[in-house]
């Protein structure tokens, strides 16, 4: 990644990631093979990386050590064009002897388990006992399986051909299995909405115990819904059961638990301590919701062991979207009369063969509110304006995520002057808060060049929303 600076609206906008060494072998292409080894340079002490893998895919990370060496293990978002739920292909797993160094160790299919060819790679957890090393996941949200392998990095096979935890084991849906040990028990927790843990057997591939329900409770004694995605740690004496970006609190591994609120802003994630120091690795929306990536963030405590979030950070940083199309089209595609190709000097392109219209990968999931959207062009054309739309994100409606049609018509839209035949970059800012029906999140922006254009060739270097 690069440090980059542009001028809108009288400041300057500065954003800085760490330095990413990407093999030059996949510059060339314009859908670039991922790497199978990521390095991020110039990383600051403790350990802050807010895209570990960019444009991956990759989410739900969970972690485990083995002889100094940090093995994580993801699921894959098949494709930035999902226009609906979570469709995830296969589960991968990197490893880190340093946190910023990342190497890829292995990759695991549903087909190879007892799922079958079905896109349901849903989260999963480690754990080892006895040199042996196990990773239970998630068959989406029906049930939950384990895999098994001699080496931490695999190659991983179905242990029992069937799942561990079947559909009816408890009242709750058995899936995001988190495997917690401690003095040589381990439990294994699940649930969504409701938690349940069970004691694994000595062969860790079989329940010694019958699911038992996890309580949680607010401060006035009121039972606490959860979500999905449960992960817990342990820190001086106190449990911590954390679901998304909240947590709660208590003396024991099966609760009750305090319900203590706000936990580091992010998705599904994992906690561990590396040489002393606290961290969170959990997913963010790199490309879209359904397109995620993964941070590493220093995880700070209170005196009284409540997490501090004054330094919490998020991705894109300070929130809202950015596209700077360093390594790939970032899920751009052409709607009409052009294409979208990519160049390696880190842009997108295309030729204008009539009312041109590009759009950005679906559920962009950007929150629009005091934001300003900028876009660096080069308008290589007799184009005197820019049409933007900005589709809804309607997150309040039941199964969200099931509405794939946009009507372009009636979404907000507004336009930008622009320079015709320009022969360099330049950066147009359109302050949102001017733009009528605004939605307050955004699923999808689309950019229109007017009708009367049908020759030349446009080009963009950067679209942020901030």
């Amino acid at each position: 990644m690069i440090t980059r600076a542009l001028t809108a609206a009288g400041q300057t906008l500065i954003l800085i990631a760490s330095g990413l060494t990407i093999p030059a072998s996949i510059a060339s292409s314009p859908t670039p093979t991922f790497p199978d080894v990521v390095e991020h340079k110039n990383v600051a002490q403790p350990v802050q990386i807010l895209n570990v893998f960019p444009e991956h895919g990759l989410t739900d990370p969970h972690v485990m050590e083995v002889d100094g060496r940090l093995y994580m293990g993801m699921g894959h978002d098949k494709t930035w064009n999902t226009e609906t739920d979570w469709t995830m292909d296969r589960w991968e797993i990197w490893s880190t002897d340093d946190l910023t160094t990342w190497r890829k160790e292995t990759t695991m299919y549903p087909k190879d388990t007892y799922i079958g060819e079905q896109p349901n790679a849903w989260a999963g957890d480690f754990a080892q006992k006895d040199g042996k090393y196990y990773w239970y996941f998630s068959n989406r949200n029906i049930d939950t399986g384990v895999m098994l392998a001699e080496h931490p990095g695999g190659p991983y096979k179905d242990a029992l051909g069937k799942p561990l935890l079947p559909e009816g084991i408890a009242p709750t849906h058995p899936y995001d299995p988190e495997v917690f040990e401690e003095n040589g028990t381990y439990t294994i927790i699940f649930g969504a909405g409701a938690y349940y843990a069970a004691t694994l057997s000595e062969d860790m591939i079989s329940l010694a115990s019958e699911p038992v329900p996890i309580i949680i409770r607010t401060k006035d004694g009121k039972v606490k819904p959860t979500d999905d995605k449960p992960t817990v740690f342990k820190r001086e004496g106190i449990y911590y059961l954390v679901w998304g970006a909240e947590y709660a609190m208590s003396d024991n591994l099966l609760g009750p638990y305090q319900y203590a609120g706000d936990f580091m802003g992010g998705g599904h994630g994992s906690i561990f301590n590396w040489q002393g120091q606290w961290y969170v690795v959990h997913e963010h929306h790199d490309i879209s919701m359904y397109y995620r990536g993964i941070m590493i963030k220093p995880l700070i405590f209170n005196d009284d062991g409540t997490v501090n979030l004054a330094n919490d950070t998020s991705y894109p940083e300070g929130g809202g979207r950015v596209w700077e199309f360093e390594q790939s089209v970032m899920g751009w595609r052409a709607v009409a009369n052009t294409v979208v190709n990519w160049n390696s000097t880190g842009s997108i392109s295309g030729n204008h063969k009539g009312p041109a219209i590009i759009e950005s990968a679906n559920w962009a999931s950007a929150d629009l509110e005091d934001t300003h959207l900028m876009i660096t062009l080069k308008n290589q054309s007799d184009a005197k304006n820019l049409r933007i739309y900005l589709a809804e994100f309607i997150t309040n409606r039941p199964e969200f995520w099931k509405y794939s049609d946009i009507d372009w018509s009636n979404s907000a839209q507004a336009e930008l002057a622009i320079k015709p035949n320009d022969q360099s970059f330049s950066t147009y800012t359109l302050d949102l808060s001017t733009v009528d029906k605004l939605p307050n999140k955004l699923k999808r922006l689309r950019l229109e060049f007017p009708e009367n254009v049908n020759s030349g060739t446009w080009e963009i270097e950067s679209i942020y929303i901030q």
